[in-house]
């Protein structure tokens, strides 16, 4: 009893603003005068008074642990320190002290590696940095700031190809264009041949193959002829990837993201399988906490699968993008069933990720570098866009949070237009501002920059730090183990409770238009009241003995 109440106080005192409050005392000062009631004015207080931030970090319970809330960055993008127009990790050094204050303890790093392109999937370097980001130095004063922070910090390790640039393919192709005709390979002469899927030209029936001008042969690219795939099956270069990832654990960093995981040996799962299994061992033999993410973006089914690899995580595309659950039950909202459908799909994926790998992490996400953003899939509704970010950001795991979708930032079709300018001012490439992508679309902004939407106590910015906030309150929304509330019965209101270390919080979402009030039985569930609370706008939460009042699209937490 005495955690909980020092819990609801603590929260209490940051969601004052969820009732109005009076003075329901009266007393006789030395005059005899009676004190009369008082009522907080919300409608014209600051966002800081409004949430009363001051006492946010006081009342987080964060553990230091692989359950994070990671900060997708692309960082051509993102914030831009020298005024090139192309972000830069002294940008994201610069902008390190909004990453915490968001509630953000872990971050993604897109491709920083020297390459070709200004999305850098197409390595030439593993051991460098593109020098449009800047310099080794920069990268260790950058991982110095953000374990100050004790921020940790994964970078997008690209082992399913390279760079035709990279010196491997370089050397392989230069030995096979001065081969003479019928003359047969020698590994022991080149032995890069063997590092890439290399075959005779005149023998490729399937796949997508590129001739190597000027000689016999051709390799694989399945993404691009500029990138071509490396050959896994190789022990050497399995040494050399190994090599690599000891290289940046050194340099601090605390795991990776694993691209395109699914196309290792594309359409060959036990195979991709077998790959991750032997890079997890590896990487947990470096260190144990070493977080690992792999991209595998497929069916429900085909994730459940690649988790008997051991690997911590993997994102979760079930959930996210325009077509995963959370969107699509966000776009029937009000149809008297999704609520419930939604809260048995949490357990039933669930389950069947535990039931691969016991020790897994989930890795829910709604957008990245590849996807459109949330404000499209959301109709450009404000109340849309916030659910969806609280619906991933409490689900189990360790969820990941694409820059700027804390404002509701636009980008849709074609790859440059979904990674857009951070958009931190109004005034153009002041504060950090890129240029963005030369072939990326004009990109109209709907709901304003960051420094606009500071001032809005109801903006999207002030709804996502209140998530995290909240997140970071109850270790129990990452970690806990997911059931369905099955007493609450509205079919719109996604009722789950999460159990971990023998505590048990419960999460109410109401996923309607409209309002709804839900009878929480106190024979049923074991709590003392409402703990923390999200709303779209001034129509709050409340919480009356077992009776909660939702507004349209609100959340409740209780404990």
């Amino acid at each position: 009893m005495k955690k909980f109440k020092k819990i609801a106080s603590l929260f209490f005192s940051i969601v004052m603003v969820c009732s109005v409050f009076t003075g329901c005392s009266k007393g006789n000062g030395d005059d005899g005068a009676t004190t009369e009631p008082t009522t907080v004015d919300k409608a014209s207080m600051t966002p800081e008074e409004y949430y009363n931030i001051d006492s946010w970090e006081s009342s987080e319970n964060v553990i230091d642990d692989n359950y994070r809330n990671y900060y997708h960055i692309f960082v051509y993008s993102f914030a831009d320190s020298d005024g090139d127009g192309v972000g830069d990790l002294n940008g994201i050094t610069s902008k390190l002290d909004y990453i915490e204050e968001m509630g953000f303890n872990g971050i993604w790093l897109s491709p920083i590696h020297q390459s070709t392109t200004y999305h850098k999937y197409d390595v030439v370097d593993y051991y460098s940095i593109d020098e449009e980001y800047g310099t080794m130095e920069d990268f260790e004063k950058f991982m110095e700031e953000c374990e100050k922070r004790g921020i940790k910090v994964i970078l997008d390790l690209v082992f399913n190809h390279t760079s035709t640039k990279h010196e491997w393919f370089k050397e392989a192709s230069e030995y096979l264009k001065g081969l003479e005709s019928g003359e047969e390979v020698n590994l022991e002469e080149c032995p890069y041949v063997d590092y890439y899927h290399i075959m005779k030209s005149d023998e490729v029936t399937t796949g997508k193959y590129y001739k190597i001008t000027g000689s016999d042969y051709s390799y694989e690219g399945q993404f691009w002829d500029q990138m071509p795939d490396l050959n896994l099956a190789s022990s050497e270069v399995r040494k050399q990837i190994e090599k690599v990832a000891q290289f940046w654990v050194d340099k601090g960093v605390g795991g990776f993201r694993l691209d395109a995981a699914k196309e290792f040996y594309t359409g060959q799962t036990e195979k991709n399988i077998e790959v991750l299994s032997w890079f997890t061992d590896y990487c947990k033999s470096l260190d144990e906490d070493l977080y690992l993410v792999a991209e595998v973006w497929d069916s429900f089914s085909t994730i459940s699968k690649y988790y008997t690899s051991g690997i911590t995580s993997i994102f979760d595309y079930a959930y996210g993008d325009s077509s995963g659950h959370i969107i699509r039950a966000i776009q029937s909202a009000g149809d008297g069933k999704t609520g419930k459908s939604l809260a048995s799909t949490f357990v039933k994926t669930q389950d069947a990720y535990l039931n691969s790998n016991p020790n897994m992490i989930n890795a829910p996400f709604l957008s990245n570098h590849d996807c459109g953003r949330i404000a499209g899939f959301s109709s450009g509704k404000q109340e849309r866009i916030k659910m969806a970010g609280a619906l991933n950001a409490f689900m189990s795991g360790s969820s990941f949070t694409y820059y700027g979708e804390e404002l509701g930032m636009s980008g849709s079709g074609k790859d440059e237009n979904k990674r857009a300018p951070m958009y931190w001012s109004d005034f153009g490439q002041m504060d950090g501002v890129c240029a963005g992508p030369s072939a990326m679309d004009e990109v109209k902004q709907k709901f304003g920059s960051l420094e606009t939407q500071k001032q809005d106590k109801y903006s999207i910015y002030w709804y996502y730090r209140n998530i995290y906030h909240i997140k970071n309150m109850f270790p129990e929304i990452a970690r806990g183990k997911v059931a369905v509330m099955d007493a609450i019965e509205d079919g719109n209101v996604c009722a789950i409770s999460k159990t971990y270390n023998d505590e048990t919080i419960y999460i109410l979402f109401n996923i309607n238009k409209e309002a709804t009030t839900v009878k929480v039985p106190t024979d049923k569930y074991s709590y003392e009241g409402l703990v923390a609370s999200l709303a779209i706008d001034e129509n709050e939460v409340s919480m009356e003995g077992d009776t909660v009042t939702l507004p349209a699209y609100g959340i409740a937490v209780i404990k």
